[in-house]
Protein backbone atom coordinates (compact mmCIF):
# COMPACT_ATOMS: atom_id res chain seq x y z
CA UNK A 1 0.00 0.00 0.00
CA UNK A 2 1.40 3.11 -0.89
CA UNK A 3 3.05 5.30 2.40
CA UNK A 4 5.07 8.46 2.87
CA UNK A 5 5.80 11.04 -0.15
CA UNK A 6 4.07 8.57 -2.24
CA UNK A 7 1.26 8.61 -0.87
CA UNK A 8 0.86 12.61 -0.41
CA UNK A 9 1.72 12.39 -4.47
CA UNK A 10 -1.61 9.74 -5.00
CA UNK A 11 -3.45 11.91 -2.71
CA UNK A 12 -2.65 15.51 -4.59
CA UNK A 13 -3.06 13.67 -8.02
CA UNK A 14 -6.29 11.74 -7.16
CA UNK A 15 -7.73 15.39 -6.01
CA UNK A 16 -6.34 17.59 -8.60
CA UNK A 17 -7.96 14.46 -10.96
CA UNK A 18 -11.03 14.23 -9.31
CA UNK A 19 -11.60 18.42 -9.37
CA UNK A 20 -11.37 18.10 -13.28
CA UNK A 21 -13.29 15.38 -14.40
CA UNK A 22 -16.46 16.83 -11.20
CA UNK A 23 -16.02 20.06 -13.19
CA UNK A 24 -15.70 18.93 -17.26
CA UNK A 25 -17.00 15.64 -17.07
CA UNK A 26 -13.59 14.11 -18.49
CA UNK A 27 -9.90 14.44 -17.49
CA UNK A 28 -9.17 12.45 -14.49
CA UNK A 29 -6.29 10.11 -16.18
CA UNK A 30 -5.03 12.33 -18.21
CA UNK A 31 -4.39 14.77 -15.12
CA UNK A 32 -3.43 12.38 -12.51
CA UNK A 33 -1.57 9.59 -14.82
CA UNK A 34 1.78 10.93 -15.22
CA UNK A 35 1.88 11.22 -11.49
CA UNK A 36 0.68 7.39 -10.38
CA UNK A 37 3.18 6.16 -12.69
CA UNK A 38 5.94 7.43 -10.59
CA UNK A 39 4.15 5.47 -7.91
CA UNK A 40 2.82 2.92 -9.14
CA UNK A 41 2.70 0.10 -12.10
CA UNK A 42 0.92 0.85 -14.77
CA UNK A 43 -1.30 -2.17 -14.89
CA UNK A 44 -2.24 -0.94 -11.34
CA UNK A 45 -2.41 2.70 -12.25
CA UNK A 46 -4.89 2.13 -14.55
CA UNK A 47 -7.13 -0.13 -12.61
CA UNK A 48 -7.10 2.58 -9.43
CA UNK A 49 -7.86 5.37 -11.98
CA UNK A 50 -10.73 3.28 -13.32
CA UNK A 51 -12.11 2.81 -10.26
CA UNK A 52 -12.01 6.80 -9.11
CA UNK A 53 -13.46 7.24 -12.57
CA UNK A 54 -16.76 4.87 -11.87
CA UNK A 55 -16.90 7.23 -7.98
CA UNK A 56 -16.53 10.51 -9.29
CA UNK A 57 -18.31 10.34 -12.98
CA UNK A 58 -21.48 8.44 -10.80
CA UNK A 59 -21.58 11.61 -8.65
CA UNK A 60 -21.65 13.69 -11.56
CA UNK A 61 -24.58 11.35 -13.53
CA UNK A 62 -26.51 11.65 -9.75
CA UNK A 63 -26.05 15.84 -10.32
CA UNK A 64 -26.79 16.07 -13.84
CA UNK A 65 -28.62 12.97 -15.25
CA UNK A 66 -31.75 15.22 -15.57
CA UNK A 67 -30.06 16.98 -18.68
CA UNK A 68 -29.05 13.81 -20.43
CA UNK A 69 -30.50 13.52 -24.02
CA UNK A 70 -30.60 9.73 -24.59
CA UNK A 71 -32.36 10.11 -27.79
CA UNK A 72 -29.69 11.92 -29.31
CA UNK A 73 -26.76 10.31 -27.91
CA UNK A 74 -27.22 6.71 -27.12
CA UNK A 75 -25.35 6.02 -30.34
CA UNK A 76 -22.24 7.62 -28.86
CA UNK A 77 -22.56 6.02 -25.06
CA UNK A 78 -23.27 2.88 -26.93
CA UNK A 79 -20.42 3.07 -28.79
CA UNK A 80 -18.40 3.26 -25.50
CA UNK A 81 -18.97 -0.40 -24.38
CA UNK A 82 -17.68 -2.98 -27.17
CA UNK A 83 -14.03 -2.13 -27.08
CA UNK A 84 -13.46 -2.64 -23.45
CA UNK A 85 -13.10 -6.30 -23.60
CA UNK A 86 -10.23 -5.54 -26.32
CA UNK A 87 -8.47 -3.23 -23.87
CA UNK A 88 -8.74 -4.98 -21.06
CA UNK A 89 -6.56 -7.72 -23.04
CA UNK A 90 -4.69 -4.95 -24.88
CA UNK A 91 -3.77 -4.05 -20.96
CA UNK A 92 -2.38 -7.74 -19.63
CA UNK A 93 -0.27 -7.36 -22.99
CA UNK A 94 1.84 -4.51 -22.68
CA UNK A 95 5.43 -4.10 -20.95
CA UNK A 96 5.22 -2.12 -17.96
CA UNK A 97 8.04 0.36 -19.48
CA UNK A 98 6.82 0.61 -22.99
CA UNK A 99 3.24 1.28 -21.15
CA UNK A 100 4.14 3.71 -19.35
CA UNK A 101 5.58 5.93 -22.02
CA UNK A 102 2.94 5.25 -24.23
CA UNK A 103 0.49 6.76 -22.02
CA UNK A 104 2.82 9.88 -21.22
CA UNK A 105 2.88 10.49 -24.83
CA UNK A 106 -0.91 9.73 -25.14
CA UNK A 107 -1.37 12.45 -22.55
CA UNK A 108 1.20 15.06 -23.90
CA UNK A 109 -0.76 14.53 -27.07
CA UNK A 110 -4.32 15.16 -25.86
CA UNK A 111 -2.74 18.09 -23.45
CA UNK A 112 -1.55 19.93 -26.46
CA UNK A 113 -4.52 19.30 -28.42
CA UNK A 114 -6.98 21.19 -25.32
CA UNK A 115 -3.88 23.72 -25.22
CA UNK A 116 -4.78 24.77 -29.38
CA UNK A 117 -8.49 24.54 -29.40
CA UNK A 118 -7.98 21.73 -31.88
CA UNK A 119 -11.29 21.13 -34.03
CA UNK A 120 -12.77 17.40 -34.91
CA UNK A 121 -13.17 17.14 -38.67
CA UNK A 122 -16.22 16.01 -39.47
CA UNK A 123 -17.93 15.74 -35.55
CA UNK A 124 -21.29 16.18 -37.02
CA UNK A 125 -21.59 12.95 -39.23
CA UNK A 126 -23.39 10.28 -37.87
CA UNK A 127 -20.34 7.29 -38.12
CA UNK A 128 -18.23 10.53 -35.84
CA UNK A 129 -19.74 9.10 -33.35
CA UNK A 130 -18.97 5.56 -33.55
CA UNK A 131 -15.67 5.87 -34.21
CA UNK A 132 -14.92 8.29 -31.39
CA UNK A 133 -17.48 6.54 -28.65
CA UNK A 134 -15.23 3.68 -29.57
CA UNK A 135 -11.66 5.12 -30.10
CA UNK A 136 -11.56 6.96 -26.61
CA UNK A 137 -12.97 4.38 -24.23
CA UNK A 138 -10.57 2.04 -26.10
CA UNK A 139 -7.60 4.24 -24.72
CA UNK A 140 -9.38 5.25 -21.31
CA UNK A 141 -9.25 1.22 -20.91
CA UNK A 142 -5.75 0.80 -21.93
CA UNK A 143 -4.23 3.68 -20.67
CA UNK A 144 -6.35 5.56 -18.19
CA UNK A 145 -6.30 8.83 -21.27
CA UNK A 146 -7.67 9.88 -23.95
CA UNK A 147 -10.98 11.79 -22.82
CA UNK A 148 -10.35 14.79 -24.59
CA UNK A 149 -11.11 13.29 -27.51
CA UNK A 150 -14.79 12.82 -26.79
CA UNK A 151 -14.97 15.92 -25.29
CA UNK A 152 -13.95 17.55 -28.25
CA UNK A 153 -16.88 15.39 -30.46
CA UNK A 154 -19.11 16.67 -27.81
CA UNK A 155 -18.26 20.15 -28.20
CA UNK A 156 -18.70 20.60 -31.64
CA UNK A 157 -22.12 19.18 -31.13
CA UNK A 158 -23.11 22.45 -29.66
CA UNK A 159 -25.18 20.93 -27.07
CA UNK A 160 -25.29 22.40 -23.88
CA UNK A 161 -22.64 22.81 -20.85
CA UNK A 162 -24.84 20.31 -18.61
CA UNK A 163 -25.63 18.27 -21.02
CA UNK A 164 -22.29 18.14 -22.01
CA UNK A 165 -20.71 17.30 -18.75
CA UNK A 166 -24.37 14.58 -18.11
CA UNK A 167 -23.49 12.93 -21.59
CA UNK A 168 -19.71 12.18 -20.50
CA UNK A 169 -20.24 11.22 -17.35
CA UNK A 170 -22.79 8.64 -18.22
CA UNK A 171 -20.83 7.00 -20.87
CA UNK A 172 -17.15 7.18 -18.70
CA UNK A 173 -19.14 5.66 -16.29
CA UNK A 174 -20.42 3.12 -18.25
CA UNK A 175 -17.29 2.24 -19.78
CA UNK A 176 -15.74 2.10 -16.22
CA UNK A 177 -18.36 -0.25 -14.70
CA UNK A 178 -17.44 -2.50 -17.19
CA UNK A 179 -13.67 -2.17 -17.73
CA UNK A 180 -14.02 -2.70 -13.70
CA UNK A 181 -15.94 -6.29 -13.74
CA UNK A 182 -13.30 -7.55 -16.63
CA UNK A 183 -10.07 -6.42 -14.58
CA UNK A 184 -11.63 -8.41 -11.82
CA UNK A 185 -12.09 -11.32 -13.70
CA UNK A 186 -8.95 -11.41 -15.20
CA UNK A 187 -6.82 -10.69 -11.92
CA UNK A 188 -5.73 -7.48 -12.18
CA UNK A 189 -7.92 -6.19 -8.89
CA UNK A 190 -5.28 -7.56 -6.29
CA UNK A 191 -5.51 -6.82 -2.42
CA UNK A 192 -2.67 -3.85 -2.66
CA UNK A 193 -4.88 -2.56 -5.50
CA UNK A 194 -7.99 -2.48 -3.27
CA UNK A 195 -6.41 -0.56 -0.59
CA UNK A 196 -5.04 1.82 -2.45
CA UNK A 197 -8.33 2.45 -3.93
CA UNK A 198 -9.59 2.80 -0.47
CA UNK A 199 -7.09 5.42 0.78
CA UNK A 200 -7.08 7.37 -2.27
CA UNK A 201 -10.70 7.40 -2.84
CA UNK A 202 -11.14 10.11 0.05
CA UNK A 203 -9.06 12.77 -1.97
CA UNK A 204 -11.67 11.59 -4.75
CA UNK A 205 -14.62 12.74 -2.93
CA UNK A 206 -13.04 15.57 -1.64
CA UNK A 207 -11.86 16.68 -5.08
CA UNK A 208 -15.25 15.96 -6.48
CA UNK A 209 -16.32 18.69 -3.60
CA UNK A 210 -14.61 20.98 -4.66
CA UNK A 211 -15.33 20.62 -8.21
CA UNK A 212 -19.39 20.97 -7.38
CA UNK A 213 -18.35 24.74 -6.35
CA UNK A 214 -15.86 25.12 -8.94
CA UNK A 215 -18.04 23.88 -12.01
CA UNK A 216 -20.77 27.19 -11.26
CA UNK A 217 -18.00 29.52 -10.61
CA UNK A 218 -14.30 29.41 -12.43
CA UNK A 219 -13.67 30.76 -16.27
CA UNK A 220 -13.28 27.81 -17.79
CA UNK A 221 -10.85 29.28 -19.99
CA UNK A 222 -8.40 30.11 -17.27
CA UNK A 223 -9.39 26.45 -15.78
CA UNK A 224 -8.29 24.59 -19.17
CA UNK A 225 -5.04 26.46 -19.07
CA UNK A 226 -4.29 25.50 -15.56
CA UNK A 227 -5.33 21.64 -16.42
CA UNK A 228 -3.04 21.31 -19.72
CA UNK A 229 0.10 23.29 -17.91
CA UNK A 230 0.16 20.15 -14.87
CA UNK A 231 -0.95 18.22 -17.78
CA UNK A 232 2.29 18.53 -19.97
CA UNK A 233 4.15 19.15 -17.03
CA UNK A 234 3.10 15.69 -15.71
CA UNK A 235 3.48 13.89 -18.90
CA UNK A 236 7.30 15.77 -19.77
CA UNK A 237 8.42 14.71 -16.16
CA UNK A 238 7.48 11.25 -16.31
CA UNK A 239 9.39 10.91 -20.02
CA UNK A 240 12.56 12.31 -18.53
CA UNK A 241 12.27 9.69 -15.71
CA UNK A 242 12.11 6.68 -18.66
CA UNK A 243 14.69 8.45 -20.99
CA UNK A 244 17.31 8.72 -18.09
CA UNK A 245 16.41 5.49 -16.59
CA UNK A 246 17.14 3.63 -19.93
CA UNK A 247 20.61 4.95 -19.93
Amino acid sequence: MLMGWELALGLGAMFFGAVVLGTISFGLGTVAMPFLLLILLPRDAVVIATAMIILTTGLTVAQTWRHLRLGETWLFIAAGLPPVPIAVLALHGFNPTALRVVIAIVVLSVGLMSLFSVRLPGARRRWMGLLVGSATTFMVTTFAVGAPLAALYSIEQDWSKDMIRATLALYFLLAAVLAMILFTVTGLVTSEVVQNVGVLAVAVLAGSGVAAVIARRISLRIFRYVVVAVTVGGSVSLLAREALSAL
